[in-house]
């Protein structure tokens, strides 16, 4: 009896682990398919699902999994674009001459309204593939879109009618008039596919317009970074850190200058190494916050190379990719310095912007949940909960390109596709990236099509190779020969480059002595109208010497927030500067001075809508409504008042009138309701 039991026991656990064993494999899906699995896991059956549980799980699995949630919600908006405009079609023909009442004679032909106005449903009748035509005239041609929205359309209405009822409607497309019967995807009719060749033709043909973003090159980012060190040098850098430390005001002009230069150069460095997707749905680089990056890693030994650690939780479809523990795979990069190449060095220009953010605009250390790029207002008042906008980063990307002098349309994307160029393009022989190193570097999934990388790097690569516009150089580069030309590298120098050589040399010695010569032509004095008359002080003071751009600074080994700046400014600067530079001392800058505002403390903007008045009660009341850990009717004085007067004190103002009318209305709901109960 015993040993029947133990047996009996034996099995059922022997059956309990290899179900277990089974689960888990079953689990180790990725993305939705984890999750569907997992629902019919728990509930523990082990008989076979119903045939409508089943179909039902194949729906969802279906519609979560054969587009990414992305792709989906962008279908979505062309559906209901498409379905709107149908709708105002029908009106239209509404208004036509009628035959019979459900029929119309409209543009010569008679069309059923009824049916024509379930043309775009999930199920396609005979006037489904016209009125996606019309609908693709309407955005192509009509209102000018570009070829990516036309495509986007298109691909909508098609994925839409090749899913409904299995295959039916899969395939080529035919109707037959006798029956009334539709075959395949109206999508696929000749009438559409000859009005997307129409509009592909149209995108570039004499006058269409090609709107697609450029890469960002190596050579602009060189343009960017001496602008902004002209503009923002380090001089005064270092001269709003020593007031810091001193205890003094600061000018509010040279803290937006600073913040606005140090942003700039650390958004762009970063796109550009780590390659971020920058779009208005999936913003990887403004997500990052301050527990995302950690400074200061040593690398392997001998070396020890210093690095940072920098983690992206949030690119795309890297969010349910992991293993067992939960640990999420593939994204974390290791940035060190580029001393080669400073213009693009992440390792640099992060770290100052992080240290600017934190010992200037907060005083403090920023929290682990906090944004790296977080919102700054207009007077340098910071909301290091808030990430930055799609729109603040536009503006200030037209901003810079505009200052630059940059004649290419640049967007937020163009930093990402730039980066890839590069690595696989531009970089010096011996140190461009394989496909493989691509392909993890920017995130494209395993997979992911390989449309996309042929975009990025092969197309622009045969776009390079097959331009001649260099025919005429004495030197060309000759890019259909090799692999991007590289055997111009790796050949020997020849006469004809010795010679190209030396006359460049000889340009640069030429455009030198000019300048020595403009030097020279400004420190030679005015001769004085008597000799024994000495000339006055004022004529000394008139006197101006040229000062350089500064160089591009090399990257830090030491991380900025551990340690503050150890360069001096220098007070002895008293020439009148050139347009776009900085002096630290002058006699009307320090009339003109306005102090930036108190570190550490703001009050966030009213949400839109009915509900802003609770907010403002709220912040008036409550300590974390607001930033500084005080409600706003216990704020000190000296917090809204003086120089703070017009960067918190109108917004405390607003509040506060709110808040006594809501106190009133509480006290004595008569007198705010009277009105209303008399009516």
């Amino acid at each position: 009896m015993h040993l029947h039991v133990r047996c009996i026991a034996l099995s059922f656990v022997t059956f309990h682990y290899s179900s277990l064993f089974t689960n888990c494999i079953f689990i180790m899906g990725r993305g939705t398919t984890k999750k569907i699995s997992a629902a019919a896991v728990k509930k523990g059956k082990s008989t076979t699902a119903s045939a409508s549980a089943l179909m039902a799980q194949r729906e969802e699995a279906r519609r979560t999994l054969l587009k990414a949630k992305g792709t989906r919600s962008q279908y979505d908006g062309h559906l209901v674009r498409g379905r709107r405009f149908l709708a105002d079609v029908v009106e239209q023909k509404k208004t036509a001459q009628t035959v019979d009442g459900t029929h119309t004679q409209a543009d010569g032909e008679l069309v059923d309204i009824n049916a024509y106005s379930h043309a775009f449903d999930d199920i396609p009748n005979q006037y489904s593939a016209p009125a996606l035509e019309l609908f693709l005239v309407q955005k192509g041609l009509t209102e000018g879109r570009s070829l990516s929205t036309t495509w986007g359309v298109f691909s909508a209405f098609n994925d839409l009618w090749k899913n409904a009822q299995g295959e039916t409607y899969r395939g080529p497309y035919h109707f037959n008039p006798a029956t009334g019967i539709v075959s395949g995807n109206p999508a696929q009719s000749a009438a559409v596919q000859d009005m997307m060749e129409v509009l592909k033709n149209n995108e570039g043909a004499e006058g269409g317009c090609r709107n697609h973003a450029s890469a960002m090159t190596i050579e602009d980012m060189r343009k960017i970074m001496a602008w902004s060190y002209k503009q923002c040098p380090d001089e005064l850098i270092s001269l709003i850190y020593s007031q810091v430390q001193s205890g003094l005001p600061l000018d509010m002009d040279e803290v937006i200058s600073a913040q606005k230069h140090l942003v700039i150069r650390a958004f762009a460095t970063t796109g550009f190494t780590i390659w971020t997707r920058c779009v208005c749905q999936n913003f990887e680089l403004t997500k990052i916050r301050r527990k995302d990056v950690v400074w200061n890693c040593q690398g392997l030994p001998p070396y020890n190379i210093p690095y940072d650690l920098v983690s992206l939780l949030n690119r795309k479809g890297w969010q349910r990719k992991g293993e067992t523990d939960g640990a999420l795979e593939g994204h974390e990069y290791e940035v060190y310095p580029q001393h080669q190449t400073p213009e693009i060095c992440m390792f640099t220009h992060l770290r100052a912007w992080v240290k600017f953010f934190e010992e200037v605009l907060l005083r403090r250390p920023l929290e682990p949940d906090e944004f790296i790029f977080a919102r700054v207002g207009a007077n340098s008042v910071v909301y290091p909960s808030d990430e930055l906008s799609y729109d603040s980063v536009m503006k200030m990307l037209t901003w810079m390109c505009k200052d630059v002098g940059l004649t290419a349309r640049y967007t937020t994307h163009c930093f990402r596709r730039g980066g890839a160029r590069y690595r696989f393009m531009f970089t010096p022989l011996g140190q461009r990236w394989s496909l493989a190193t691509i392909r993890w570097w920017g995130a494209w999934a395993e997979g992911e099509s390989v449309d996309t990388l042929i975009r990025y790097l092969l197309d622009e690569l045969t776009r390079y190779e097959k331009n001649h516009r260099d025919a005429l150089c004495p030197i060309p580069r000759e890019g259909d020969k090799t692999f991007n030309g590289d055997h111009i590298l790796t050949a020997p120098v020849t006469a004809a480059e010795t010679r190209e050589l030396k006359m460049s040399f000889d340009r640069e010695l030429t455009r030198l002595s000019g300048k020595v010569e403009e030097v020279l032509d400004k420190l030679t004095l005015t001769p004085p109208v008597s000799s024994s008359s000495s000339p006055p002080p004022s004529q000394f003071s008139q006197l101006s010497i040229s000062t350089p751009i500064p160089s591009l600074p090399s990257p830090l080994l030491s991380p900025p927030p551990a340690q503050p700046l150890q360069r001096t400014p220098s007070h002895e600067a008293s020439h009148e500067p050139l347009s776009g530079s900085y002096t630290t001392s002058s006699a009307t800058h320090n009339q003109q001075k306005k102090n930036a505002p108190i570190p550490g403390i703001g009050i966030p903007d009213l949400p839109r809508g009915l509900e802003a008045w609770r907010a403002a009660v709220k912040q008036w009341e409550d300590p974390a409504a607001s930033i500084g850990g005080k409600a706003l009717k216990d704020w000190p004085e000296e917090w809204y008042t003086g120089p703070m007067r017009t960067i918190t004190g109108v917004k405390r103002n607003i509040r506060k009138v709110i808040a006594t009318e809501f106190y009133r209305c509480v006290s004595f709901p008569c007198c705010c309701c009277g009105s209303e109960s008399d009516a």
